[in-house]
């Protein structure tokens, strides 16, 4: 649909982009007006929780004798997230792991109960978003796990987990890809390569098994996402439209 494109933004006078890859495509139309590059954010005040870790887990029912790999959202309706590749990292860890998923419909908590037998997996319906913080608290390691081969996956996408995993102060695993590299790096995430369950398992196994490097990634991811609050987000847009 580039012309209905091409037709709008003759109309408009800016363009808000969540990545940069989305502001790399308008501005190769003709006559695009201005762009502003503004990915999601986080509200860090629910991401704050004074609460320790067991006695989250203990409230969550989570084992306190176990590390806990979380992954929250959305599963199979959206392929690209790389759920699977999860699942499968999990047969690279040993029984001291559980790989947690939290956000699985109806259908797909049947199926993955089903499927997957495994004691290092556990499937946890969709919960309410204000019990998320606590999830994230209760957890080792965070994993965004999105899949490279997908436009929607590389291009289209500033994930709220992202930003969310960063507010929370555990250290994070994710995916070598560009969408999540505008805002991930070697210094605030341990980056693996997409697709590769076994360089994600690998990447999950280095980050439990050198604490100071987890808790430098998750330190400094802390302090890059103060940059990215939904006041700060609606500052640049606003100051955008006035410029």
């Amino acid at each position: 649909k580039k012309r209905l494109y091409m037709f709008l933004l003759r109309k408009v006078s800016g363009v808000v982009a969540i990545t940069h890859c989305i502001a790399r495509i308008y501005k190769n139309m003709k006559d695009t007006p201005p762009v502003l590059v503004a990915p999601d954010a986080v509200d860090l005040e629910l991401f704050t929780i004074s609460d320790e870790v067991a006695t989250v887990r203990d409230k969550l029912g989570l084992p306190q004798d176990k590390k806990i790999i979380m992954y929250t959202g959305s599963f199979y309706l959206y392929a690209w997230k790389g759920v699977d590749m999860l699942l499968a990292a999990a047969e690279y860890l040993s029984d001291q792991y559980l790989v947690v998923l939290v956000g699985a419909n109806e259908a797909e908590y049947n199926e993955l109960t089903l499927r997957y037998k495994s004691p290092k997996i556990h499937i946890i319906t969709h919960k309410q978003h204000k019990e998320i913080p606590y999830y994230l608290k209760a957890s080792d390691v965070l994993v965004l796990p999105n899949k490279k081969g997908n436009i929607t996956s590389e291009c289209y996408t500033s994930p709220l987990k992202l930003f969310e995993y960063m507010a929370s102060g555990v250290p994070i695993v994710a995916s070598r890809i560009a969408s999540v590299q505008e805002i991930l790096s070697e210094d605030n995430s341990c980056l693996v390569e997409s697709n590769n369950s076994l360089d994600l398992a690998n990447g999950i196994k280095r980050v439990v098994a050198d604490r100071e490097y987890g808790r430098k990634l998750a330190t400094q991811a802390r302090a890059d996402v103060t940059n990215h609050t939904w006041l700060k987000r609606a500052e640049r847009i606003i100051n955008f439209i006035q410029s």
